[in-house]
């Protein structure tokens, strides 16, 4: 019985070290970026090449700029020239760098002249990106895309938008049944916001006041108005609190109203 023998090119090619070199294809919007490794880099080494970005995503604030943190390891060199960063937004591409420069022909108009890297901090592994005059229009699950001679990663994270919700109005009215009807107003803040009416820093009379919540087509900012109504004749302090949860943002203003002939309110 004869058998078969192994070619000894089979064994040369299982010796063989795995080794990868630098592509990026572009087509359209999207973008593939590889691994690009040194001759003598081990593949243990690559496993180890690890980027960070907000585990819990990040939150800019309406109209200001806000930087969406990426970083990546440089090892014991860092060569500019065979680094290529690459921030996209879905299928969007936000900002591109490569060959020793900002790459923008293919970034989307909605980004044009909003973005920018730190050039002066590549070598200490920062990939961040600044991106200017935040809108409700940029939120969204960002990625971050690194390849270096060391290694290549990528991770995503979201971005949410909000606004600070101005110092509330207060409007005082008297009524005509001897009553008093307090309404309260705040424009343009995001997301919507939680409110609460207390009577003497314990009784909430949430419930039964008025609340209307209006949302501005073009900026999507939301504005707030919230009545309570009195009956006259007692003293009172009412409380009134407004939070914005995502900014860690909450307006508390103690009203005092006073018996007897009508007053103006101290807020």
């Amino acid at each position: 019985m004869t058998h078969a023998r192994t070619h000894p090119f089979l064994y040369y090619y299982l010796s063989l070290r795995i080794k990868m070199s630098l592509s990026m294809l572009m087509h359209d919007s999207h973008y593939c970026t590889l691994m690009s490794l040194s001759p003598s880099l081990s593949l243990s080494s690559a496993a180890e090449f690890e980027i960070t970005v907000p585990s819990a995503g990040q939150v800019g604030v309406y109209g200001r700029a806000v930087v969406l943190s990426c970083s990546f390891p440089v090892g014991g060199s860092w060569d500019e020239g065979s680094t290529v960063i690459t921030w996209q937004r879905n299928l969007e591409v936000v900002h591109s760098f490569y060959h020793s420069r900002d790459q923008l022909d293919r970034q989307s108009s909605h980004y044009a002249d909003r973005t920018s890297l730190y050039h002066e901090e590549m070598s200490k592994g920062n990939a961040s990106l600044r991106l200017e005059r935040v809108t409700l229009k940029d939120e969204g699950v960002y990625t971050c895309s690194v390849s270096t001679q060391i290694g290549s990663q990528k991770k995503s994270f979201r971005l949410k938008v909000a606004a600070f919700f101005p110092e509330p109005h207060l409007h005082i009215s008297l009524l005509h049944n001897g009553q008093v009807d307090l309404l309260l107003t705040s424009q343009g803040g995001y997301p919507s916001p939680s409110l609460q009416w207390l009577i003497g820093n314990t009784e909430d009379v949430t419930e039964v006041t008025q609340t209307q919540l209006e949302q501005d087509e073009n900026t999507k900012l939301y504005s707030v108005n919230s009545k309570l109504n009195l009956t006259r004749g007692t003293n009172s302090s009412i409380t009134f609190i407004l939070k914005n949860e995502d900014l860690g943002q909450e307006i508390r203003r103690n009203i005092d109203l006073f018996s007897g002939e009508p007053q103006n309110p101290r807020l």
